[in-house]
């Protein structure tokens, strides 16, 4: 039947035959009808040798279809199926396709076999892949490194603390020790993540937070920090300044807010609103001077705060009137 088909067809064998892509006509029974040349060359035979033949016998040695055989799915719903597979007969790997021939009536007559040589393609892609994951692990390996770094500089600064008798000064080396901390947790947290360049903020907030009032472990059972995270994913070029804005926010509210021991609460806000973060820390303490403005302030940590929203292009209100309320709120830049 698909013969007569065929037949009907005129010149059709000269246009196929001027292909590259290797072409098989099949009728339902896998039989071969017709190969175009490039076919024949790529088995090293005649044309004619491969008719009558099945294509599993003819192109793959074997005596069934392959179990992802694209012209055994078109048989099942009559519909074109295209597979990615790796032939040695054939030279390496190729695309093939099968596409449905069906009469006026639309009975299903075969399909034609169309494989395509992707083996450069697969090659180049082989080589791209491992040239990623060898990037990648270099830059996991920067980030152990780089972390492993930051808690050396920290250890170094807790040790050299304990040689110092002022108190002021022991203070100063605790918040830069901190501060060293505050940056090797991004970093742990990219050298754990699939993401290399993203780290899930929310989280790094409450740990970071929580290693906080530990260091502070003085207060640590007057103060209680409530959360309001939400888990969003944030570039190492955002992370790295608003990590610091973080430590030095919580840092600020668990060393002033409460004095005489008094119990207290710090809230820790970070969510999404429309196309802007906002990243919120209050508390119940004290308070702000009446005169207090940051930009003028003379302490270090508030400082850093005020220059760090600047580098992440935010927008800094404050509040201090029964308690403190330090609100950021920015819009994450895009970065290559």
């Amino acid at each position: 039947m698909i013969e007569l088909f065929l037949d009907n067809v005129e010149g059709w064998r000269y246009v196929l035959n001027s292909i590259p892509d290797l072409i098989t006509i099949l009728d339902p029974n896998f039989k071969v009808i017709w190969v175009n040349n490039a076919m024949a060359q790529a088995l090293n035979t005649d044309p004619e040798l491969c008719v009558g033949l099945t294509c599993y016998e003819v192109v793959h040695g074997g005596n069934s279809p392959l179990i992802n055989c694209p012209h055994e799915q078109m048989m099942r719903d009559g519909i074109e199926h295209t597979e990615e597979v790796k032939e040695d007969n054939l030279g390496g790997y190729f695309l093939v396709s099968a596409s449905p021939i069906k009469d006026d009536s639309g009975n299903l007559l075969g399909s034609v076999h169309i494989a395509r040589n992707i083996t450069i393609r697969k090659q180049m892609e082989d080589q791209i892949k491992k040239s990623l994951e060898e990037r990648e692990i270099l830059i996991k390996e920067t980030h152990h490194r780089v972390k492993n770094n930051l808690m050396v500089i920290s250890s170094l600064l807790s040790l050299q603390a304990r040689y110092i008798k002022d108190k002021e000064a022991q203070g100063i080396f605790k918040e830069s020790q901190n501060r060293a901390r505050s940056m090797a947790l991004i970093h742990e947290k990219l050298y754990q993540t699939t993401d290399l360049k993203k780290i899930d903020f929310g989280d790094y907030i409450q740990k970071l937070s929580l290693e906080l009032l530990r260091t502070y472990s003085d207060k640590s059972k007057d103060i209680k920090m409530d959360f309001e995270v939400e888990n969003h994913l944030l570039d190492i070029n955002t992370s790295i300044p608003l990590g610091l804005i973080v430590n030095e926010l919580i840092t600020n509210s668990l060393k002033h807010a409460f004095v005489k021991n008094k119990k207290g609460q710090i809230k820790i806000k970070f969510t999404k609103e429309n196309e802007k973060y906002v990243f919120e820390v209050s508390d119940n303490g004290i308070g702000l001077p009446n005169n207090f403005d940051i930009e003028k302030t003379s302490t270090l940590g508030l400082s850093l705060v005020f220059n760090l929203v600047n580098q992440i292009d935010g927008k800094l209100d404050y509040e201090g009137n029964n308690g403190t309320r330090f609100t950021i709120k920015f819009k994450e830049e895009k970065f290559n």
